[in-house]
């Protein structure tokens, strides 16, 4: 019994930590995101969380996408949708829009232009050289553990989860300063004691 409990114990302990590191890992790349003006890639694949309606009803505010970086521009269709660096007023940030005129070679520049779903004008013309990558598809799980656990509840729900990996060391600190735990202890060591004169007693007999 106290093996399986130990062995949930070690598995509740590890799924914690999983959960913190995540959490963890997604602001890092929030403030990067938001900062930085770009998304750390793992073999071309970034995740993003729209912010803006501007794509509504495509994609929501909250939504978390997956983008795929573009190799050859030109490879971009019409409807696709694209994440791109922004300027102007807009420079440093990211912006997901649908492309409305497909890549093509202006002046020796590859040029397209895109549009909110949601806008009613188009954006200006960008060089395929600010694309940062090309919608993928939404991961809904992202979506739901970004939503709680950015929230006022999952704020709670990570300071419960850090309370209860460390719930024994707490329990142990009590004890140890309170004075029971000590007391336990003798009390251990004074039943082995018995017990060994015990046998001592019965050998002699």
């Amino acid at each position: 019994m106290k093996k399986a409990l130990k062995l949930i114990k070690k598995v509740f302990d590890i799924f914690c930590w999983v959960v913190i590191g995540v959490l963890v890992l997604a602001v890092v790349l929030s403030i990067v995101s938001r900062f930085m003006g770009t998304t750390p890639s793992v073999f071309g694949y970034s995740v993003y969380r729209v912010s803006s309606g501007s794509m509504t009803p495509v994609l929501e505010v909250g939504d978390v996408i997956l983008g795929k970086s573009v190799d050859d521009p030109m490879n971009i269709q019409l409807g696709d949708i694209v994440t791109y660096k922004g300027s102007g007023e807009l420079s440093g940030k990211l912006i997901t829009h649908e492309v409305i005129v497909a890549p093509e070679e202006i002046d020796g520049e590859i040029m397209l232009q895109t549009m909110g779903v949601a806008n009613s004008t188009p954006d200006s013309p960008i060089n395929a050289d600010r694309i940062v990558s090309v919608f993928v598809c939404e991961i809904e799980f992202l979506k739901v553990f970004y939503n709680y656990f950015f929230s006022p509840w999952g704020l709670l729900t990570i300071v419960a989860l850090i309370i209860l990996i460390f719930i024994d060391e707490l329990i142990v600190l009590v004890k140890n300063i309170t004075g029971n735990g000590s007391s336990s202890k003798s009390k251990n060591i004074d039943d082995i004691i018995e017990r060994i004169q015990s046998e001592n007693n019965d050998s002699e007999e």
